[in-house]
Parts: structure tokens; sequence; C-alpha cells
């Protein structure tokens, strides 16, 4: 494997060349404005990378600006982080701009390995600490690219793959490598870096919340040491987990399914199965996630959640999802947004919540005996204009495996023909197969490429009313857009009600005016979003 690098010369030296002139240059530069501090990164990097430098002052440079472009990094990743889909012009330049400077340290880190671009055959520590400096700058890359809701663009297996390569031939892959800046006072290895990248794929992060991925992202640092290298399966597969097999030939991750490779490698997990399932064992016996170290934020059930959910996807096969899903294929219609759907779902009348005095709810209550919903509506929904939200056309995602089922959905469309969305959101789904729209939600949102935009719903199965709820409580509150969605025998489902967000307590009484006036009480609160709760209830009195 040769490390594709750009040639050297001394014709435009950066700012510093020695790691004297690059702490004073530091000392100039302003951090406090991250963007511009990134700029200026960039260019001096650019430049570093094209300059002839020997390989220890080189590093020693790397090493002294590794941590302020961290800094830097970590303020720049908050500008597209947990944004909607497509990002906007100035959120994807930061996160543009974020993804060249972790490439453009990782260019110079392979500068570091020795001459002619390979290592020395005996072990060396300081070609160990190379190696791991370069796999834990493509571990950050890859850290970016998903907080930008981003796949690995093509290449970035390959290097880390090439990396570990030369790693493996110099004998250096098991070197224990003090990274404070990352690890803190744990020490890691070459191998736990390339494993922790792999696991982190394995994870499917997109799917995750930003602080469940934070969660995942500590845990992959911490654990990565769990596990081995095999150059052969493992000799009795009935006592070990099911290891990841990975071709060092590729430009792919890890998966499940070794293939004729000259250079597979399999990532044995059993050490990490035993870590992983002890947990979820002490955390069902009442035990706190912070006496497991499993850090200060997290909290239960969702911790024990997501251990179960890493220890079927990285020790045990990945197990087939329940439900079963099939495949599918075909167009669907999709709404987007809480108001939005309730347009649609309600005939395309704005919601305008009346005054709710006294006499204003009786004469409501009247009207409903009288006339029913459509004349109540009127009263506090009028036509609207011309619909600013049109439905959306997406394509069912027929290259997915286990693309949809009862209660999921995964979608794609260019990434430009409709508008942002964002993970959280309530929409309506009408596929070719289903009699009307669907509500759901909008779990996780990826960027495929340059121009396709991908989803995946849950399902919220049972025919669907647009109504209008509001608390029993002595505030009077005004009633508000809601929904209705009936009890969903094929998927057992009782019946249940989507309220705006904030409005679940337990045992709270709620009127909701659907054909009729009715008073039930919250019991449940099944999921929810950024703009929605969905809960169960159960039946009080007709009002």
């Amino acid at each position: 494997m040769i490390l594709d690098l750009p040639s050297t010369g001394t014709e435009q030296p950066p700012a510093f060349t020695t790691i004297a002139s690059c702490h004073d240059w530091l000392k100039t530069l302003p951090l406090s404005n991250a963007m511009q501090a990134q700029v200026v990164f960039l260019r001096q990097l650019a430049l570093l990378a094209r300059f002839t430098l020997p390989i220890a002052e080189r590093f020693a440079v790397l090493e002294e600006l590794r941590r302020p472009i961290r800094q830097v990094q970590d303020v720049m990743a908050k500008k597209f982080m947990d944004r909607p889909l497509p990002l906007s012009p100035s959120e994807q330049a930061a996160l543009d701009s974020t993804l060249t400077l972790w490439q453009s340290l990782f260019t110079n880190y392979l500068h570091c390995f020795a001459e002619h671009d390979t290592l020395p055959i005996a072990p060396s520590r300081k070609n160990a600490t190379v190696a791991q400096r370069a796999l834990a700058t493509l571990a950050d890359w890859q850290v970016a690219l998903i907080q930008g809701k981003r796949l690995p663009d093509l290449g970035f297996w390959k290097k880390l793959h090439q990396i570990f390569f030369l790693a493996e031939a110099a004998d250096i892959t098991e070197q224990q490598i003090s990274d404070p800046l990352r690890y803190g006072k744990q020490t890691v290895t070459p191998l736990a870096v390339y494993a922790e990248c792999h696991l982190l794929h394995i994870a499917n992060p997109h799917e995750l919340s930003s602080h469940h991925l934070a969660w995942i992202i500590r845990w992959t640092q911490r654990w990565g040491g769990k596990i081995k290298r095999l150059k052969a399966p493992p000799e009795d597969i009935s006592l070990c987990a099911h290891p990841l097999w990975v071709d060092l030939d590729s430009d792919l991750p890890a998966n499940y399914i070794p293939r004729q490779s000259a250079q597979g490698r399999w990532l044995e997990t059993t050490d990490l199965r035993t870590s992983l399932a002890s947990r979820l064992a002490l955390l069902e016996q009442g035990q706190s996630p912070m006496d497991l170290h499993l850090g200060s934020d997290v909290t239960q059930p969702a911790v024990g959640r997501l251990l179960a959910r890493l220890l079927s996807r990285w020790c045990q096969g990945g197990n087939a999802r329940k439900p079963l899903r099939r495949g599918a294929s075909g167009s669907c219609r999709l709404i987007p947004g809480y108001n939005a759907v309730h347009f649609h779902l309600s005939g395309q009348r704005t919601f305008q919540s009346a005054t709710q005095d006294d006499e204003t709810r009786r004469l409501e209550k009247e009207k409903f005996a009288l006339f029913g919903d459509s004349s109540h509506r009127l009263d506090i929904a009028k036509p609207a204009a011309p619909d600013p939200t049109p439905i959306e056309t997406w394509v069912i995602m027929g290259d997915w495996t286990s693309d949809t089922s009862a209660t999921g959905l995964r979608i794609s469309r260019p990434i430009r023909d409709g508008g942002r969305i964002a993970a959280g959101t309530l929409i309506a789904t009408c596929t070719e197969q289903s009699p009307g729209f669907v509500l759901g939600c909008v779990r996780w949102t990826l960027r495929q490429n340059n121009d396709s935009l991908a989803i995946g719903i849950q399902l919220f199965p049972g025919e669907t009313q647009a109504i209008m709820a509001r608390p029993i409580d002595p505030e009077r509150t005004a009633y508000r857009p809601a929904f209705f969605i009936a009890a969903n025998a094929t998927a057992n489902q009782p019946a249940s009600l989507v309220l705006p967000v904030g409005s679940f307590q337990i045992g709270r009484r709620i009127e909701i005016m659907k054909t009729s006036a009715e008073i039930v009480t919250l019991t449940h609160l099944v999921a929810h979003g950024s703009e929605f709760e969905l809960c169960t209830f159960a039946a009080q009195a007709h009002a």
C-alpha cells in the first residue's frame, strides 16, 4: 500500500517550521473567533503539508497544534449539528471546512511516517504514536461526518485500512500509547482506535439522537481496547461472540459476513460482549449508570435499551428486527410538520383558536349537538390561501434491506425537491398501497451523497382524524390542533392522541372535539418528537 501524499519543497513555508515558532504563532491566533481561526489553520496546514520538514520536527509541531485545532473544531461542529436537512449554506460551509481541516491534519501526520512512505520493520513507539494519531484524526473526521448527517466519502475506509495495514506490518498495533487529549488517563493502542471507528459505524449512528450519539462516541473510545485482531476466524465460534470482519483491501467498513480476501481480518468481540452483558445485568439489578462508568449524563431506561442495541449490533451479528420487515418499492406522498399535517388532514383549513370563555364553550357544544363537526370547524378554522406547504413526493428505498414494515419506512428524494426536514418532525405519509395518510415521526435523517436525502420514519398505524383538544385546567386553556388515531387491531395498538409537545401528564384530563365533544384522561406517553407527544388515554365521559 502506497500513501498518497503531496510532494514537498521549501518555496512556500508556513508561518512556523519549529515547535518554538509554532508556540509563539499560536499566541497571536484569535481562537475566540472559531470561524476565523479555522480558516487560518486550514491555510497553514496546507502549506505545512507541502513543506519539507524533518519528521521529528513536523510531528512536534502537529502535537502543539492538535489541542487548539480540536477546540476550534468542537465550536464549529455546533454550527451544523442537530440541524434540519438539507443544511443551509452557512451550515454546509461550516461542515465542509471542518472536514477539510481534519483531512489536512491527517495528511500532515502521514508525512510523519518513516521516509519513502514505509515503516521500519522493528517495533517503534515513535511510529506507533504516529499511527495512533493518524487513526485518531480519522476517527474525529468520522464523528464530524456523523454530526453533519453524512456517510463517509469515497476513500475514507481505504485510508483507515491503509494506516492499520502499515501499523500491522511494523508489529505496532498493540503498543500502548498515551493520548490525554482524546482519551484522558487511559492509554490506547492503534488497534483500539481502528476498532473504535468500526464500532461506531456498526452502531448505525445516524439513527441516534444527539445525546445518545455522544454516549456511544464516548463508549467506543473507551471500549475499543476490548477488541482483538485475528487473521483467521476463531477456532471455536460457539464460545465466542459473533466477530466482525473487515477487508483491508477494500473501501468498506466492517460487517458480519466474511468474503474471500487475502487481507481479511476478524475483529473479535468476546471481551466486549462480556462487558456489555454484565453492565446490562447490573442495571437491571438497580445499579446506577455512573457506578458502571457509563457517564454522569447517562439515564435509565434509555441506557439499558441502548446497551442492548449495541450488544446485538457489535457482538451478536445484528439480530433481526421485530416485527419482521418486508421489501418495498414505489413512491409515497409525505407532509412534513405538525401544522402542515393538521392543515391537510382537516380539509385544508387553517386553525385559529377562539377565545375560551364559558359562553364560547357553551355555544360550541350546542353547535356540535345540532350540526356536528363541520359547523364547529367553521367557527375556529377558516379556509386558507393556497397551501404554502405542498405535499412532497418521496421514493421508498428499495436498495435498503428491511426497508419497510407496519411501523417503519425508509424513503428518499433529491435533496432540492422539497423543504428542510429534521429528526423529531411529525409527518403524514401515504404509500401506493395505503388507502390514506398515516401519521409518523422522522427518527433519522441522512445525506447519502451530494444530491440525495434519506429519512427513517416510525409510523403510528391507525386511521387518523384531525381534531382539536384542550387541557381541562383552571387557566381555561384554548383549543389547539391535535390528532385522534383509531385503535389498530393488526398492530395491537389502542386508540391514541397526538398532542402538541408539553401536553402530556399522567392523569391529565383533556377535552377533545371529534364528531362530538368528549373528555379523556391521559394514561401513557408512547412516543414523542420535537413538536408532538403520542399518548394513550382512557375515556371518561361525554362533555
